[in-house]
Order: structure tokens, then sequence, then C-alpha cells
């Protein structure tokens, strides 16, 4: 399956990715940090924003697994 997935603008993405977003708010808040899906998107679009030719899978990798600083 080597057909790329394009989103014609931010939004699009936003919402692809939104079941992502939300596990990992929740797994951030069982573990006491108080965030939610707006702000958790916010940080990693400043991330995404320094890196080229991501995938969607490196996009849901990061949501689920990249440590929060």
């Amino acid at each position: 399956m080597d057909e790329e997935l394009k989103f014609r603008d931010i939004y699009e993405l936003k919402a692809r990715m939104m079941p992502a977003l939300h596990v990992r708010v929740k797994k951030l808040v069982d573990d006491g940090i108080m965030i939610d899906c707006d702000n958790l998107w916010e940080y990693f679009v400043r991330i995404w924003s320094e890196e080229s030719n991501l995938t969607l899978f490196d996009l849901v990798d990061d949501v689920l697994n990249r440590e929060i600083i």
C-alpha cells in the first residue's frame, strides 16, 4: 500500500488524528497531567513544524509515544 495520504488542510489532519489525541490525553490525565486535545495538538504542531517528510504513522506514533516535556 504505497498510496500517499494527503490532507486538504491542517483541520482535516487534526480530525484524522483526533482518536490518537484522545487516547494520549486520557493517559496524561490519568498520570496527573491536566491537558486537553487542543493543547496537545498545538504542542505537537510546534514539534512537527521543525521536521520534514513525516508520515501519518510518524504523527500517530509521536502522539501516542513521544515523551512530553
